[in-house]
Protein backbone atom coordinates (compact mmCIF):
# COMPACT_ATOMS: atom_id res chain seq x y z
CA UNK A 1 0.00 0.00 0.00
CA UNK A 2 1.08 3.38 -1.30
CA UNK A 3 0.53 6.62 1.28
CA UNK A 4 -0.26 9.70 0.41
CA UNK A 5 0.32 12.80 2.97
CA UNK A 6 -1.09 16.38 3.21
CA UNK A 7 -2.14 19.00 6.14
CA UNK A 8 -5.38 17.97 7.78
CA UNK A 9 -8.78 19.26 6.59
CA UNK A 10 -12.42 19.02 8.56
CA UNK A 11 -13.11 16.44 5.54
CA UNK A 12 -10.55 14.02 7.01
CA UNK A 13 -11.88 14.19 10.57
CA UNK A 14 -15.35 13.61 9.16
CA UNK A 15 -14.59 10.30 7.52
CA UNK A 16 -13.05 9.35 10.75
CA UNK A 17 -15.51 10.20 12.56
CA UNK A 18 -18.50 9.03 10.31
CA UNK A 19 -16.17 5.74 9.77
CA UNK A 20 -15.29 4.85 12.97
CA UNK A 21 -18.33 5.66 15.36
CA UNK A 22 -17.29 3.08 18.01
CA UNK A 23 -13.52 4.14 17.80
CA UNK A 24 -14.73 7.91 19.05
CA UNK A 25 -16.69 6.56 21.65
CA UNK A 26 -14.58 4.26 23.71
CA UNK A 27 -12.21 5.99 26.36
CA UNK A 28 -8.36 5.47 25.97
CA UNK A 29 -5.53 7.10 27.56
CA UNK A 30 -6.32 10.59 30.02
CA UNK A 31 -10.07 9.37 30.14
CA UNK A 32 -10.65 10.92 26.40
CA UNK A 33 -12.50 8.98 23.75
CA UNK A 34 -10.56 8.85 20.28
CA UNK A 35 -12.76 11.40 19.00
CA UNK A 36 -12.61 14.20 21.74
CA UNK A 37 -8.33 13.08 21.79
CA UNK A 38 -8.31 13.65 17.95
CA UNK A 39 -9.99 17.27 18.28
CA UNK A 40 -8.47 18.42 20.97
CA UNK A 41 -4.91 17.45 19.60
CA UNK A 42 -6.02 19.22 16.30
CA UNK A 43 -7.27 22.35 18.11
CA UNK A 44 -4.07 23.26 20.19
CA UNK A 45 -1.82 22.18 17.25
CA UNK A 46 0.37 24.36 14.70
CA UNK A 47 0.68 21.29 11.82
CA UNK A 48 -1.48 18.40 11.61
CA UNK A 49 -0.77 16.07 9.14
CA UNK A 50 -2.99 13.01 7.87
CA UNK A 51 -2.02 10.08 5.60
CA UNK A 52 -4.18 8.83 3.29
CA UNK A 53 -4.59 5.44 1.40
CA UNK A 54 -5.35 5.68 -1.96
CA UNK A 55 -9.05 5.74 -1.95
CA UNK A 56 -8.55 9.11 0.03
CA UNK A 57 -9.23 7.36 3.88
CA UNK A 58 -7.33 8.36 6.95
CA UNK A 59 -5.10 5.86 7.90
CA UNK A 60 -3.10 7.81 10.68
CA UNK A 61 -3.02 11.56 11.56
CA UNK A 62 0.32 13.41 12.97
CA UNK A 63 0.88 16.57 14.62
CA UNK A 64 2.57 18.86 16.81
CA UNK A 65 1.82 21.50 19.32
CA UNK A 66 3.96 24.29 20.55
CA UNK A 67 4.49 23.43 24.33
CA UNK A 68 3.52 26.02 27.01
CA UNK A 69 6.24 27.30 28.16
CA UNK A 70 8.20 26.99 24.98
CA UNK A 71 6.01 28.33 21.93
CA UNK A 72 9.84 27.07 19.72
CA UNK A 73 9.64 23.38 20.93
CA UNK A 74 6.78 21.15 19.17
CA UNK A 75 5.19 18.42 21.38
CA UNK A 76 5.06 15.58 19.06
CA UNK A 77 1.78 12.82 18.50
CA UNK A 78 0.55 10.69 15.79
CA UNK A 79 -2.61 8.57 16.05
CA UNK A 80 -3.04 5.30 13.84
CA UNK A 81 -6.52 4.33 12.74
CA UNK A 82 -7.54 0.79 12.40
CA UNK A 83 -7.83 1.12 8.93
CA UNK A 84 -3.83 0.96 9.08
CA UNK A 85 -3.17 -2.32 7.74
CA UNK A 86 0.32 -2.42 9.48
CA UNK A 87 2.62 -1.62 6.53
CA UNK A 88 5.58 -0.33 8.55
CA UNK A 89 7.58 0.75 5.77
CA UNK A 90 5.00 2.93 4.55
CA UNK A 91 4.43 4.33 8.61
CA UNK A 92 8.28 4.86 8.72
CA UNK A 93 8.02 6.80 5.49
CA UNK A 94 5.20 8.91 6.60
CA UNK A 95 6.85 9.60 10.05
CA UNK A 96 10.04 11.26 8.45
CA UNK A 97 8.40 12.93 5.71
CA UNK A 98 5.96 14.82 8.85
CA UNK A 99 8.47 15.31 11.12
CA UNK A 100 10.95 16.74 8.36
CA UNK A 101 7.97 19.22 8.01
CA UNK A 102 7.06 20.12 11.50
CA UNK A 103 10.63 20.68 12.22
CA UNK A 104 10.68 23.40 9.67
CA UNK A 105 7.96 25.29 12.11
CA UNK A 106 9.49 24.03 15.72
CA UNK A 107 13.01 24.12 16.31
CA UNK A 108 12.88 20.85 18.67
CA UNK A 109 9.88 17.93 18.42
CA UNK A 110 9.45 16.11 22.03
CA UNK A 111 7.49 13.67 23.93
CA UNK A 112 6.92 11.24 26.63
CA UNK A 113 6.08 8.01 25.62
CA UNK A 114 5.52 4.73 27.78
CA UNK A 115 7.91 1.96 28.28
CA UNK A 116 5.10 -0.68 27.04
CA UNK A 117 4.78 1.03 23.59
CA UNK A 118 7.74 -0.80 21.98
CA UNK A 119 6.45 -0.36 18.93
CA UNK A 120 5.81 3.73 18.88
CA UNK A 121 9.60 4.01 20.65
CA UNK A 122 10.89 2.24 17.85
CA UNK A 123 9.36 3.72 15.20
CA UNK A 124 10.15 6.91 16.75
CA UNK A 125 14.27 6.25 16.75
CA UNK A 126 13.69 4.75 13.17
CA UNK A 127 12.24 8.71 12.37
CA UNK A 128 15.82 9.85 13.70
CA UNK A 129 14.70 10.54 17.59
CA UNK A 130 16.86 10.42 20.34
CA UNK A 131 14.75 8.05 23.15
CA UNK A 132 16.12 8.89 26.54
CA UNK A 133 15.89 5.92 29.17
CA UNK A 134 12.88 5.33 31.04
CA UNK A 135 11.57 7.15 33.87
CA UNK A 136 8.63 6.63 36.45
CA UNK A 137 6.48 9.49 36.42
CA UNK A 138 3.81 10.71 38.75
CA UNK A 139 1.63 8.75 37.74
CA UNK A 140 3.51 5.21 38.06
CA UNK A 141 4.07 4.63 34.53
CA UNK A 142 7.65 4.45 33.02
CA UNK A 143 7.75 7.04 29.98
CA UNK A 144 11.01 7.92 27.84
CA UNK A 145 11.54 11.15 26.78
CA UNK A 146 11.57 11.30 22.84
CA UNK A 147 13.20 14.47 20.83
CA UNK A 148 14.55 15.35 17.86
CA UNK A 149 16.58 18.62 16.94
CA UNK A 150 16.20 20.65 13.61
CA UNK A 151 19.66 20.34 13.74
CA UNK A 152 19.47 16.46 13.20
CA UNK A 153 17.51 16.66 10.53
CA UNK A 154 19.40 15.99 8.15
CA UNK A 155 21.58 13.20 9.16
CA UNK A 156 18.10 11.54 10.01
CA UNK A 157 16.73 12.31 6.82
CA UNK A 158 19.16 11.83 4.06
CA UNK A 159 19.22 8.09 4.71
CA UNK A 160 15.52 8.24 4.15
Amino acid sequence: MRCTIHPATAQDVARVVIGHDSWSRDAGEGGLNGLDALLEACAMSRQVWTASNAAGDPLAFIGAAPWADDAGRGRLWFIILAAYDGNDADLKSVMRLTVGEMLQEFGQLENHVSSEKAWALELMREAGFTVAPAHPAADGVCRHRVWIDADAQGSAFSAA
